[in-house]
C-alpha cells in the first residue's frame, strides 16, 4: 500500500526541519551571559557559545578543579547539539508516522529543561532565549502534525 502524505503534515514537518536547523545554527551564538568583565581598557560582556564550552571538553588549564569544571559543563552543553540533531533525523527519515511527532515533543522538553538546568534563568543569553522558544513552538508543531494526520485530502 502507498501512503501519500497530505499537504498538512507535509508542510508542518518542513517547518520543523528548518526550525531543528536553526536550533543547529543557534549553538554556535551566544549561550551563556557571565556577567560584565571590567579592565583597564574596556567594559564588555562575557558570553559562551554551547560550541565554546563543548570545545573546553579535555582542556589543561592546570587546576584540576577548573578542568573537572569545564569537562563537565562540556558534556552537560553536547545536550544542546544532541538534541535537535536527533529531532532533526527523525523528521528527515520517518515521514508517514507518528514517531517523529512523539520524538520531537520529547526533545522540546528535554531541550527546554536542559536550558533551564543548565543554562539557568539570570545567565540565558541570545542563542539560548532563541532555542528555548524554537522548542515551545516546535512542541506546539509536533502536536499539529499528529492531529494533521486525521485530516483528508480533497
Amino acid at each position: 500500500m502507498l501512503k501519500v502524505q497530505n499537504k498538512s503534515t507535509k508542510r508542518i514537518r518542513v517547518l520543523q526541519i528548518i526550525i531543528y536547523l536553526v536550533q543547529i545554527f543557534l549553538t554556535s551564538m551566544p549561550y551563556v551571559w557571565a556577567g560584565r568583565v571590567t579592565s583597564e581598557n574596556a567594559d564588555g560582556v562575557l558570553s559562551y557559545s554551547a560550541l565554546g564550552m563543548i570545545s573546553n571538553i579535555g582542556i589543561q588549564t592546570g587546576d584540576p578543579a577548573t578542568e573537572q569544571m569545564m569537562n563537565t559543563l562540556g558534556i552537560c552543553f553536547i545536550s544542546f547539539l544532541v538534541i535537535p540533531v536527533i529531532a532533526l533525523g527523525f523528521q528527515l527519515f520517518d515521514r508517514y508516522y507518528n514517531i517523529k511527532n512523539v520524538v520531537s515533543i520529547i526533545c522540546s522538553f528535554l531541550g527546554v529543561l536542559c536550558i533551564i538546568n543548565f543554562v539557568g534563568a539570570q545567565y540565558l543569553s541570545l542563542g539560548s532565549m532563541l532555542a528555548l522558544i524554537l522548542y515551545v513552538v516546535s512542541a506546539f508543531l509536533s502536536v499539529m502534525g499528529i492531529f494533521a494526520r486525521f485530516l483528508k485530502e480533497n
